[in-house]
């Protein structure tokens, strides 16, 4: 860390002249535009609930403003000065996951997050970029003539147990995300298939584990529940059975009858009006604000609303949006490919996987891909902490973009990046 801030303290102060990836604030400006049309297609339940048409649409256009106030601020950083910052952000983020563990508040049988005056911390999200900025600090120094080392897994599998043991009464989603992550960023960092088969190996045997010890725990809590005719609601966390029930009715679904003949779909209101509104909107949809089953569909504004984005725009629509997603995917990789060193390039390549990833789990558990698990659809979902944290994430991939990754101007601005020596190795994507 020393090193890290004696860098920091010799770091040019001069504007940089670079300018950042036009397709990504494109990206961003898209995802925005189509995040406050389907919010408000999906906010049926909510502003009945509210009982104001106004306050619910006015809180997420205030949610995006700030994000993109974040965005242009971040990408206006070297991301060099972001190194000090993003490791205090990683370890402030462990501890809060540590706080809410024991003294969070409980949403859906798990503490989940913890309340500020005003707003409400959800420290999972924060978890998300938090990852990608550990994984890239610990990649960038143990890569060598192009590959990663043995200590740099070692760390890597480390870092995720850490974060997916702090998540593990929240359920196993976040904890198979990070994971994805890092693997996705050791195939980046040219990680040879045996390491990577190895790497899956020990992912397997932490997912029995944690599964292990949380059956474990939640026996004893059973045992001390034992005779209590009622228990609060605030302070159960038993979710074991509501992860073996979902997976139950998964897996009946996929080896069982159709959907619509499928008594435990049928007995689900989510993936009930989650299929009915995709299947009602067809090829083409039935337009922006058309959506019929927003009003019966739970949590149509977040966990479900890629069902109500197909149905306002049909399969089309649909498509379109994972194209628009899995197009940030490949202008990362043209941005990380023309870096000179291997920091930006996992920072800016870890940015854009772990939004495609947490987008394709969402659309996933929309489709019934996947089983039935709350997650965001990346800047179309409701929610505070979620929203915020992608304008970092966009912001860092601009900063990056404007920094490091300069086309025609390479070696100027590989004068100009001041990384620690301990990071500074070569890029092994470069062109």
């Amino acid at each position: 860390m020393e090193e890290v801030a004696d860098v920091m303290a010799r770091s040019p102060q001069t504007k940089e002249k670079g300018k950042a990836d036009s397709h990504i604030i494109g990206i961003f400006i898209t995802l925005c535009i189509c995040s406050i049309v389907e919010s408000y297609s999906a906010s049926s339940r909510e502003i009945y609930l509210s009982g104001n048409i106004y306050t619910p649409m006015v809180k997420h256009l205030a949610l995006l403003a700030v994000a993109a106030v974040i965005v242009w601020s971040l990408q206006r950083v070297n991301y060099t000065k972001m190194v000090v910052w993003s490791l205090a952000f990683a370890a402030l983020t462990v501890l809060l996951m540590v706080y809410t563990m024991f003294f969070g508040d409980v949403i859906n049988g798990a503490r989940r997050s913890f309340s500020l005056p005003g707003i409400s911390i959800q420290p999972a999200e924060l978890a998300k970029i938090a990852i990608v900025f550990v994984l890239s600090y610990i990649l960038a120094q143990n890569i060598n003539k192009k590959e990663i080392s043995g200590k740099g897994l070692i760390c890597c599998v480390g870092i995720v147990s850490l974060f997916g043991l702090l998540l593990l009464l929240q359920g196993l989603t976040n904890t198979i995300l990070f994971m994805s992550i890092s693997f996705a960023m050791l195939i980046i960092g040219g990680t040879k298939t045996k390491k990577l088969l190895k790497v899956i190996g020990i992912y397997l045997v932490i997912a029995v584990l944690f599964l292990g010890v949380k059956h474990i725990r939640d026996e004893f809590r059973l045992d001390e529940l034992d005779g209590v005719e009622q228990v609060d609601a605030g302070t159960s966390s038993l979710r074991s059975g509501t992860w073996q029930n979902r997976m139950s009715d998964y897996f009946s679904e996929l080896f069982g009858s159709e959907p619509y003949n499928n008594p435990e779909i049928l007995s689900n209101d989510q993936k009930l009006y989650s299929y009915l509104a995709q299947a009602n909107g067809g090829v083409f949809g039935e337009g922006p604000g058309g959506s019929r089953e927003t009003s019966r569909l739970p949590l149509a504004f977040s966990d479900y609303v890629f069902s109500i984005v197909t149905e306002d725009l049909g399969l089309i629509g649909a498509l379109i949006l994972l194209s628009t997603y899995l197009l940030l995917l490949v202008r990362a990789g043209k941005i990380a490919r023309r870096c000179n060193r291997a920091y930006p390039a996992f920072l800016v390549m870890g940015m854009a996987v772990m939004i495609v990833l947490q987008a394709l789990f969402h659309m996933a558990i929309n489709t019934g891909v996947f089983p039935v698990s709350g997650q965001n659809l990346p800047l179309i979902s409701k929610g505070g902490t979620s929203i915020l944290v992608m304008g970092v994430a966009f912001g860092v991939m601009l900063s990056v973009s404007r920094s490091a990754a300069q086309k025609g101007v390479d070696k100027k601005v590989g004068k100009q990046e001041t990384l620690p020596e301990s990071i500074s190795a070569s890029n092994p994507t470069r062109e």
